[in-house]
């Protein structure tokens, strides 16, 4: 996905917490980059989320007695901002006129975000439920719509639908 977007940096005046807080994000890089790309799916949308991210832990006490605790802490802040940061990006391109992407077999962001939070991710429904601000029934209900998305575009059928556009 190629994103238009343009975001403006966001004002970062590191205290001396936010280094244990780095700390963190670099030991687990991997799984928090991942975690972000599979979200996001862009590149500057990655490094926005991290941006964000590392504001927002920025304002949270480090506790470094609980490292699960502060592992948790991070997590949430990264996907809540990664979702954010997604949202805005559409908010966004929705007044670039020009911009209209149409990819087949894509989901909207909802049904994908849950799809991925749930599935790939593994989260609890009422996780995914809390990050997205909906109820776990209506998470249900998102999951089920792209599996059926998923089904009903496979590769046959984009291929049908490419040579026929």
């Amino acid at each position: 996905m190629t994103t238009m977007a343009t975001f403006a940096p966001i004002p970062f005046s590191p205290s001396p917490r936010s280094a244990s807080w780095c700390f963190l994000l670099l030991e687990h890089l991997d799984e928090f980059a991942t975690l972000a790309w599979y979200l996001v799916a862009d590149g500057r949308l990655v490094e926005n989320t991290f941006s964000r991210t590392l504001a927002k832990l920025d304002m949270i006490p480090f506790e470094a007695s609980i490292p699960t605790l502060a592992y948790s802490q991070a997590r949430d802040v990264l996907i809540t901002q990664a979702i954010a940061v997604l949202s805005d990006a559409r908010r966004e391109e929705d007044e670039i006129p020009f911009f209209q992407p149409t990819f087949l077999g894509t989901l909207p962001d909802r049904p994908r975000l849950a799809f991925m939070l749930r599935l790939i991710i593994r989260s609890s429904e009422a996780e995914v439920a809390k990050f997205l601000d909906v109820s776990p029934s209506e998470v249900r209900e998102l999951v089920k719509y792209a599996i059926d998305r998923f089904s009903a575009s496979s590769p046959v059928n984009a291929a049908a639908e490419l040579h026929y556009s």
